[in-house]
């Protein structure tokens, strides 16, 4: 079962949701290039994280994957999370309607 990942923002990702926000028929190219690295940037520090990794069945494969993003692209706070059931406020269990199991989460390693 693969029950670890990594969440955090990428750089790439950053840009993609940049290039769906700037809608500007009136700019030149570089300057409509240059509005989606800037609002990239801002993104990239601001946005919630999402899972940019697929399952690992291991932490260490997880820490492994930090260290070659880092390397590779711009990474921006990478937290390993590990898969575990959801639990109320009150410690007790979160139970799935739909399948009387209890309801699976991603919580920090």
């Amino acid at each position: 079962m693969s029950a670890f990942c990594v969440f955090g923002m990428t750089f790439d990702a950053a840009i993609k949701r940049a290039e769906k926000k700037v809608r500007d028929d009136k700019l030149t190219m570089e300057q409509w290039k240059k509005k989606v690295h800037e609002l990239a940037e801002q993104i990239l520090l601001e946005a919630k994280p999402t899972q940019v990794s697929p399952p690992f069945d291991a932490p260490q494969f997880a820490k492994e994957w930090i260290e070659v993003a880092r390397k590779t692209s711009r990474i921006h706070a990478p937290k390993v999370m590990v898969r575990k059931p959801k639990t109320d406020k009150h410690g007790n269990p979160v139970v799935s309607k739909t399948t009387g199991l209890p309801a699976l989460g991603w919580e920090p390693y």
